[in-house]
């Protein structure tokens, strides 16, 4: 078994990256397809996950006013539990700007998956796409000095 995550940066790699989305959020989720499909794409750097040549997960980061967002984070049902996830978090994380604020909207559901790659549940949980969510920041490192 082969893993590798990197950046979708072709047409068809993004084409790839969408079809992921739409099964995981649109069709697996019920999130509404204008909830989805943000407009914000462009603006976004996109990864993939391949698992022995098969696109399986994707996921997208974007610079914001309040740090640097992962999001739209998606692993195809048969590929969940077997560690595709916590690659795909840590090859998006290697990507991540220097010095800025990292987090995620984390689905409710998804809170010990969040914890476990080091972010920390933030405020009150919330609504997006008709499902409950919580903001999580990427904790800092410990410092050794």
């Amino acid at each position: 078994m082969t893993l590798i995550v990197s950046p979708a940066k072709s047409a068809e790699e993004r084409a790839r990256a969408h079809a992921i989305r739409q099964r995981v959020f649109v069709e697996e989720q019920a999130v509404p397809v204008e909830v989805e499909v943000d407009g914000l794409d462009d603006a976004c750097d996109h990864f993939l996950a391949w698992l022995d040549g098969e696109a399986v997960a994707t996921a997208r980061a974007r610079a914001t006013s309040k740090g640097w967002k992962l999001e739209r984070v998606a692993v195809l049902r048969g590929y969940r539990k077997r560690g595709v996830g916590a690659a795909l978090v840590s090859g998006a994380l290697q990507a991540a700007p220097f010095g800025m604020t990292i987090y995620v909207h984390a689905q409710n559901t998804a809170l010990g998956f969040w914890e476990r790659a080091g972010f920390v549940a933030r405020g009150p949980g919330f609504e997006e796409g008709g499902i409950s969510h919580r903001l999580m920041v990427l904790a800092a490192p410990a410092r050794n000095d």
